[in-house]
């Protein structure tokens, strides 16, 4: 069996279709050839990208194709292509060069790695673009050190998912035959933006998480007048790995996640909701809470249970929420090396949702905090997404 955590992301098909999304912009245009050489590199490094997945067994099942049939060369990047993705039958991944655009677009599988995973695959891919050979290098994909960790810390039921009163968004459209498009909508702080809210945050003696995650929650409160924000948060678990191991490669699922639920009147300023959001994180982070997202499935994991009977516990611990936030945390510039083709952004974002359901994603590149959400809606649903995303941004801004 794979990954025992990829299961978490086989949870909720019909809601949200598990992917992650990376679109990095160039100075100028790659070189085909060495990009091709490099996902076949990367292939060698990470077999399951060219495999399909089998839902029942939790298992990648390698595919005859070949590596570069990944690749698609087209004049615009149509994120409409997203609606064609099968994993179950397809490849893990996904890769499209914009020849007008100089932009590389490629769609991950997130039931093959999460987020940070997937920063990890793309400086793969940008190592093997630059390097003629790689060195020899491992994917871990074994979770021993999150289960010594379970057996090391008491079970919390402060990691509660699913929250009294949840965040929601207006249903503007009620027709299923209404064309919705596939769109990236997304807004960025500035340098000067990015550094004052830095600056403010420790000011607060508060993190940056803290602030977006009270920002993203005061911003969907203006549109269903709920006076709590309970929010899901998602956590690295590398981090709390040896030393040495987080410095391994693991193109993998690692991911808990913390949930919070805190009383945050309409008229409290962002500040204050911060503040609360900062000690009620670090309540879960003290207790090791993002545990309980997993800690019952891995234990009737090793009972025997079937696949979909896993599946039903994980619905009780790690749902798929209307209101969803991620913080992907720094990519780094260094990392993402393509040597004269230079990066000058970088954005990486999750699953495309239907409105009224919706998800920011927050990551910071050259020192710029970027703020995607990847919709599918009308024209209006659109607009609402980017009003919710200028509203969460007109927060921090004030912070």
């Amino acid at each position: 069996m794979a990954d025992p955590l990829n299961i978490l992301h086989t949870v909720g098909f019909d809601v949200l279709y598990p992917i992650v999304r990376g679109e990095i912009k160039f100075n100028q245009p790659l070189d085909a050839k060495k990009l091709e050489k490099a996902v076949v590199s990367v292939t060698q490094v990470v077999p399951e990208l060219m495999a399909t997945y089998d839902i029942d067994k939790n298992e990648f099942q390698k595919l005859a194709a070949p590596a570069v049939s990944v690749i698609h060369y087209v004049q615009r990047i149509d994120d409409q292509a997203t609606a064609e993705l099968d994993f179950e039958t397809q490849p893990q991944w996904q890769i499209y060069w914009s020849l007008s655009e100089n932009k590389l677009v490629v769609y991950g599988s997130h039931i093959l790695t999460d987020g940070a995973g997937f920063k990890q695959l793309l400086y793969l891919l940008a190592d093997c673009y630059t390097k003629e050979r790689p060195a020899e290098i491992q994917n871990h994909t074994e979770i021993d050190g999150i289960k010594k960790l379970l057996k090391q810390t008491k079970p919390t039921q402060l990691n509660n998912d699913h929250p009294r009163t949840p965040l929601s968004l207006p249903q503007l459209c009620n027709s299923v035959n209404q064309p919705r498009h596939y769109q990236v909508v997304h807004t960025e702080l500035d340098l000067r933006q990015s550094h004052h809210l830095h600056y403010q945050c420790r000011r607060l003696g508060i993190h940056l998480n803290d602030a977006f995650m009270a920002a993203y929650g005061k911003a969907i409160q203006q549109y269903c007048g709920v006076e709590t924000i309970g929010l899901a948060c998602p956590t690295d678990m590398r981090k709390f790995l040896p030393a040495d191991e987080q410095k391994q490669l693991r193109v993998q699922n690692m991911t808990g996640r913390y949930n919070v639920q805190i009383e945050a009147p309409l008229s409290e300023s962002i500040a204050d909701t911060a503040w609360h959001v900062h000690r009620a994180m670090n309540e879960q982070k003290e207790r090791y809470a993002f545990l309980e997202s997993f800690r019952s499935m891995l234990a009737n994991l090793a009972n025997g249970d079937s696949i979909a009977k896993l599946q039903q516990d994980v619905q009780k611990h790690y749902h798929v929420r209307g209101i969803s936030y991620t913080n992907l945390a720094i990519i780094d510039a260094e990392k993402l090396n393509f040597g004269d083709a230079v990066p000058v952004s970088c954005l990486i974002s999750g699953g495309f949702r239907e409105m009224p359901k919706y998800q920011i994603a927050v990551s910071t590149f050259r020192k710029r905090i970027n703020l995607v959400a990847n919709v599918i809606g009308t024209p209006q649903e659109i607009w609402l997404a980017r009003a919710v995303m200028n509203q969460m941004k007109l927060f921090l801004l004030v912070i």
